[in-house]
């Protein structure tokens, strides 16, 4: 074998040698809960995953002690709804994982105030005590079902609900529904937004998106790049005061009002996440993901979901 043939070898054997040591896992924690056996495995590169039940699905994976990064990729286009409210907004995540998003969200909005809630209390104890999940004074969690605590909070709570929570690898029905998804429209401000993670491969897929569009008067979809999901983002036009007619532009012109929050056209989301990729370091190309995903749905031909159904 040449020289050159040699080197070829020992640094192919090396790459290798770093590949399978980097995926090298331990099981760091597991104990059996209501919600099935809660696993956290640590990879030898320091990155934390959580597995709840029997789902292959990782319901968390980050990096203890880096707030400033987002492991999955579809936490990443979450983050589009942070673009769409004020910086000191009031937001709501339902599921908490650990711990993830919220921590993000904590780093880049330091003045948002933020609850979680989280059905399994469990969950949050492994957040804490495996991913670094901190609460302060303007970040709270809550051990409580997500439904009760939105139906039960006063209207116009939050300015951004997020909706991640996952039941063997799908959102679950309670969580899906007209019923409860006009008590989320009564918990959001006027101007508030939803944002969803929905899998395509869900046999509930379309009815979803359909139940979004009998509830929200806007209602947009995001892909997920690489990935079977879609990020949906909705709201209701604020009030009726809130979207006025421009008297000095054309007939038919509408603006909104001062406070009504951002559309959901393509163009003012894209404009609103460039603005927020302006003003803050993400960590990930927000601005590109969301030009080259952002989609409107068209009403699917389904029935919506309702509870009981």
């Amino acid at each position: 074998m040449s020289r050159k043939s040699l080197i070829l070898v020992l640094v192919l054997g090396a790459l290798v040698l770093t590949a399978v040591l980097t995926n090298r896992t331990r099981v760091v924690f597991q104990e059996d809960s209501p919600s099935g056996l809660i696993r956290v495995v640590e990879r030898s590169d320091g990155l934390r995953e959580l597995y709840i039940g029997g789902s292959r699905a990782r319901q968390t994976a980050l990096y203890p002690g880096r707030p400033g990064h987002l492991e999955l990729p579809y936490t990443r286009v979450a983050m589009t709804g942070l673009a769409l409210v004020p910086e000191d907004a009031r937001i709501l995540f339902v599921g908490l994982g650990g711990g993830a998003m919220p921590t993000y969200t904590r780093h880049l909005r330091p003045r948002a105030r933020i609850q979680t809630v989280e059905l399994e209390p469990l969950v949050v104890e492994a957040a804490r005590d495996w991913f670094g999940f901190r609460t302060d004074s303007l970040m709270s969690v809550h051990a409580a079902d997500g439904r009760v605590f939105i139906e039960e909070a006063p209207p116009g709570t939050w300015d951004l609900i997020f909706l991640d929570a996952f039941s063997d690898g799908d959102v679950p029905r309670a969580l899906s529904t007209v019923e409860f998804l006009q008590a989320v429209a009564r918990a959001l401000t006027p101007a508030g937004v939803v944002v969803s993670n929905l899998h395509t491969a869900s046999p509930r897929y379309e009815a979803m998106v359909a139940t979004y569009q009998a509830v929200f008067q806007e209602v947009a979809l995001v892909q997920v790049p690489g990935r079977r999901q879609r990020i949906l983002l909705a709201r209701t036009t604020a009030d009726p005061g809130a979207v006025v007619e421009d008297r000095i532009g054309s007939p038919g012109d509408t603006v909104m009002a001062p406070g009504a929050g951002i559309d959901l056209r393509r163009e003012s989301v894209v404009e609103a996440v460039r603005s927020l990729a302006r003003d803050r370091e993400l960590g990930f190309d927000l601005v590109t993901i969301v030009e080259g995903g952002f989609d409107v749905p068209n009403p699917p031909d389904v029935q919506v979901l309702h509870d009981g159904g």
